[in-house]
């Protein structure tokens, strides 16, 4: 005969939820954050999938309502809810929005996995370098890939600067508009740099030829150390650029859909980013 002992051993973890109220396995999982209520999600079908009556699952439910409480007014205008998201899904971008800004993609140039959505996000880049004048590209792309399926040499030509992606490398153009999605918008802004050297502004829409152009406001950062702010405004679809803290004026038009912070260097220099609030 087997002992009462191996026999409450040998119950299986689920059995154990099954006698916990549903408020109860919420409140429980709300202490979990966004890879935690997603692995609980996967491992319990009780709490990942829907049961009758529910409109989501005990793992999205408490996704939901740690969202409400923690996420201020601002944090909702970054991020309006996609219709085929999950409350989990937004969690994980709060989650991303705190958390400290950095390049995570380095590919002939250095890009920020962090994507925005809505509302308004500011950034200072402070660069240093030697003196020299520096042709530094500074701005925002779509989260593309830009190495997948696409040949360094033979398609960037060893040089990767996705904002003269354009009619003159059709191959290359179409590869990156191939990767659109609905999260894009109606936006035909798919990359946008201020361009340190003259100040110039230059973006395309990955199929014509790119525009390189100066605009009101337009002051050139060429020489010693010191700062550039971006404002992306998604409620206006406005780029705007600060330098050293005193506000230069809106850049671009048009901007709307999802976009990432990104840098392309063509001469030595030192470079990081950082979150902050735009000067008044």
């Amino acid at each position: 005969m087997m002992p009462r002992d191996n026999k409450r051993a040998r119950l299986q973890p689920s059995a154990a939820l099954d006698v916990l109220g549903n408020d109860l396995l919420v409140r429980c999982a709300s202490y979990l954050d966004a890879d935690g209520l997603a692995q609980l999600g996967r491992s319990s079908a009780r709490l990942g999938i829907p049961q009758a009556g529910q409109q989501r699952s005990l793992a999205n439910e408490a996704a939901r309502q740690r969202f409400r409480q923690s996420a201020t007014d601002e944090d909702r205008s970054r991020l309006p809810k996609y219709d085929d998201e999950s409350d989990v899904g937004l969690l994980r971008a709060l989650d991303q929005l705190r958390q400290t800004l950095r390049f995570d993609k380095l590919v002939g140039n250095a890009e920020s996995g962090h994507v925005m959505r809505g509302g308004r996000h500011f950034v200072e880049f402070e660069i240093e370098n030697d003196e020299r004048d520096i042709a530094l590209n500074l701005g925002v792309i779509r989260p593309v890939s830009l190495t997948d399926g696409i040949d360094l040499e033979a398609e960037w030509g060893g040089r990767v600067l996705p904002v003269r992606a354009s009619s003159r490398q059709p191959t290359l153009a179409e590869q990156l508009r191939s990767q659109r999605t609905a999260r894009w918008g109606d936006s035909n802004v798919h990359c946008c740099t201020y361009f340190c050297f003259g100040g110039s502004c230059c973006w395309t829409d990955w199929n014509t030829e790119e525009d390189f152009s100066d605009w009101q406001g337009s002051e050139g950062f060429r020489r010693g150390s010191g700062t550039i702010g971006l404002l992306l405004d998604l409620d206006e679809g406005t780029l705007s650029v600060f330098k050293d803290g005193r506000r230069l004026g809106a850049m671009k038009e048009g901007l709307g859909g999802e976009y990432c912070w990104f840098v392309t260097a063509d001469s030595p220099c030192t470079i990081s980013i950082s979150r902050g609030r735009a000067p008044n």
